[in-house]
Parts: structure tokens; C-alpha cells; sequence
């Protein structure tokens, strides 16, 4: 019954907008019990413990010596866990893998650092979430809403940061099981759709970057069928005006896929602001402010395609510095 379920003596702070609840098809997760507005801070939440080594190399052993210097009202929390809200976990480096987060800040190069986080784990993964973690701050883990969360419904992070750029299937096999968001019912036309935008996004990227999401350059030719598109892109040869058109497209296929929330939006802005400062020639630098100066992505999509095929006086030396900062990553 899950009104004896381990799970409702999980201790969840007075303040916190959600209470833990049976998820259908999912084992547990959290559900609004007040509307929490887009923006806002959902839960900030500390670690029990952290252990500093990739998870591919942490076993029981680790695990259970971290668990012993943790007080012993945590610990009664830890045995708490159930695997998938059900069963117990047959191993505590198990019970790591199924509940953690990694801590460690990229930004400064840090070692991967796993943190158990008993009440965040028990949001459950949508391709189309409606909270986000943006950053870690001193190991201690924040969400915060990417839309309106109405009472009642459910609360759910994406698990993996590339998702927007991979289709259902590819989501699904990273995953190892199936997602049922509105991005991922099969029949539907959104998912249909969905597909189709999330590989151009990661096709866009590709053409913008030079390499696919794992640094690499592709060898088949599955992402940029174009051979001469993708020797551009490769050798950084793409026109500026491409570029920010590349750039305008992206934002609008995030858009539409819900998952162009504030923070992804401060994530990528600086890289489309310095694209729009790079423009020399006097008309095309005419056509991208008044594309930025539209309202909406796709008014500024529609604007931008102003520069479709047309040269700039900075192409080449873009193309130059491009190649330079290309051999020293």
C-alpha cells in the first residue's frame, strides 16, 4: 500500500511546493501542491554525502565507506530508496548510480563528483521538462521552474544535457527506457515533428560548430548528407549571414519544442550577440538589427533570412579566427 511506502518518510521541507507521491508508470515522483511560476526556485537541496571519482569507477566499497560518516538520521533516510520506487536496491553503489548528481563544475575543469540527493532524484525525466538545475553551487543542487507548474501536476528535469539535439530513439536508448512526454508518443504529430526538429537543431549545430555533439567530426554522412556543406563546416568556411541564420533557427526549433527556457536562452545568447557584432558590410549590418530588433524568434528568423546567400566583409577573417581557435582545443 502506498500508504506505508518508504517514501512518505522521506522528510520534505514545510516550504517545498511538491509532495511525493506514486508516479503511473514510473515508480514515484513529486507533484506541485501550489502553482509555481515560471523562474522560480523550486527546491535547494545538499548532498548526503559525495564521492569524487568518475561513476565508472565507484563500487560498494566506496560507496558504503561514504555512508558511514554520514549521522545516523541520514542513514535512515539513504535505506529509505527504493529502485524505481518499488524494490530494494540489490547494491549501495546501485542505490548511488539510481539517486545522484553530478556535482562537479565543468566551467572550472573539476573532476566528476557524484552527490546523493534523496528528494531531487525523485523527479522523473521528460524530453519536454518543466524545471531545470542550471548550476551547481558548493555541491548544493537548485531547480528551478521553466514554465508555469500548475497544482497537481508533475515536476520532471531532463537527464541528459544533448537531448535536444537526439530523436526518440536515440533518447530512448541512452535512457534504457521509454519516455512517454509529448515528445516521445509515438503516432502523435508532435512527435513526428519533433524528430525532425531535434536532428536539423543537431544538424545546425554541426554546420556551426564544425563537429558533432561528442567534438567529433562524423564519418558517415547521416547528420550533413552535403559533402561540400560539410567540408564548409568543417573547415569553418560557413558565410557569417549563414551562421546567424543557423543561429536564428535553432532558437526557433527550441522554441517550438518547449524547450527554449530562460536559462537555455542566457546560455546561448552571447554566442548569437557576438555573431550579430561581427557583420562589416553596411547593409547586411542594416538587416541583422533590424532583425534583433523583432519580438519574436520567428519574426527575427523571418527578417534574418534577408541575408540568405550574401557575403560580408568579415567572412573571411571570422573564417580565419575560427580555424586558429580550432587548433588550440
Amino acid at each position: 500500500m502506498s500508504t506505508q511506502h518508504p517514501y512518505r518518510r522521506l522528510k520534505v521541507p514545510n516550504e517545498t511546493p511538491f509532495k511525493l507521491g506514486p508516479s503511473p508508470g514510473k515508480g514515484w515522483g513529486a507533484f506541485a501542491t501550489r502553482r509555481i511560476v515560471r523562474g522560480s526556485l523550486i527546491m535547494s537541496e545538499k548532498p548526503i554525502f559525495v564521492i569524487r571519482m568518475p561513476h565508472t569507477e565507484i563500487t560498494d566499497d566506496h560507496v558504503t565507506m561514504a555512508f558511514r560518516h554520514v549521522p545516523p538520521s541520514q542513514k535512515a533516510q539513504f535505506l529509505l530508496l527504493r529502485d524505481n520506487g518499488s524494490t530494494r536496491f540489490t547494491s549501495m553503489n546501485e542505490a548511488l548510480a539510481e539517486n545522484s548528481f553530478n556535482v562537479a563544475n565543468s566551467d572550472r575543469g573539476e573532476p566528476e563528483a557524484h552527490g546523493l540527493f534523496l528528494l531531487h532524484s525523485r523527479f522523473n525525466h521528460s524530453c519536454v521538462p518543466n524545471s531545470n538545475i542550471p548550476s551547481i553551487s558548493e555541491e548544493i543542487i537548485s531547480s528551478f521552474a521553466t514554465r508555469d507548474i500548475e497544482v497537481g501536476e508533475e515536476i520532471n528535469l531532463c537527464y541528459n544535457p544533448d537531448f535536444q539535439c537526439r530523436t526518440r530513439y536515440e533518447r530512448h536508448q541512452a535512457l534504457r527506457f521509454a519516455c512517454e512526454c509529448v515528445a516521445c508518443l509515438p503516432g502523435t504529430p508532435f512527435q513526428r515533428v519533433s524528430d525532425m526538429r531535434r536532428r536539423l537543431i543537431r544538424g545546425l549545430q554541426y554546420l556551426a560548430h564544425g563537429a558533432d555533439l561528442d567534438g567529433k567530426r562524423q564519418i558517415s554522412r547521416s547528420i550533413i548528407v552535403d559533402p561540400k556543406l560539410k567540408m564548409m563546416a568543417e573547415t569553418f568556411s560557413i558565410p557569417l549571414s549563414s551562421r546567424l541564420i543557423y543561429s536564428l533557427l535553432s532558437f526557433f526549433f527550441l522554441e517550438e519544442e518547449g524547450l527554449l527556457d530562460d536559462f537555455m536562452e542566457a546560455r546561448l545568447r552571447p554566442s548569437l550577440t557576438k555573431t550579430v557584432r561581427l557583420f562589416k558590410s553596411e547593409t547586411n549590418q542594416r538587416i541583422v538589427l533590424q532583425a534583433m530588433e523583432q519580438k519574436t524568434w520567428l519574426q527575427r528568423l523571418q527578417v534574418g533570412f534577408g541575408l540568405y546567400g550574401r557575403e560580408d566583409a568579415a567572412d573571411y577573417e571570422v573564417t580565419l579566427a575560427l580555424r586558429r581557435l580550432r587548433q588550440f582545443l
